[in-house]
C-alpha cells in the first residue's frame, strides 16, 4: 500500500513535469485551472494532497489524461 504522503510526492513531481513540458508557469496553470498559484505550487513539492475535483481541474487546464498525472 502506497502512504498519502508519497502518492501526493509523486502526482507533485509528474505535475511538475507534465507543466513544465506544456511550457506554462504554475501562474499560468493556476488561472486556467481556476485555482491560486500557491495551491499549485503546494501540489507540486507534494505538500498538499489534491482532491478529484481539483485533479480533474487540473487534467482540463493541461489537456491531458488524468492516467498521465496519477501513478495508477
Amino acid at each position: 500500500m502506497i502512504s498519502k504522503t508519497t502518492l501526493s510526492g509523486i502526482i507533485g513531481k509528474n505535475l511538475r513535469r507534465l507543466r513544465e513540458k506544456k511550457g506554462i508557469s504554475q501562474e499560468e496553470l493556476a488561472y486556467k485551472s481556476g485555482l491560486y498559484r500557491t495551491y499549485v505550487g503546494h501540489i507540486e513539492v507534494g505538500r498538499y494532497m489534491p482532491s478529484a475535483y481539483t485533479i480533474f481541474k487540473l487534467v482540463k487546464a493541461l489537456n491531458i489524461k488524468s492516467s498521465d498525472l496519477l501513478p495508477f
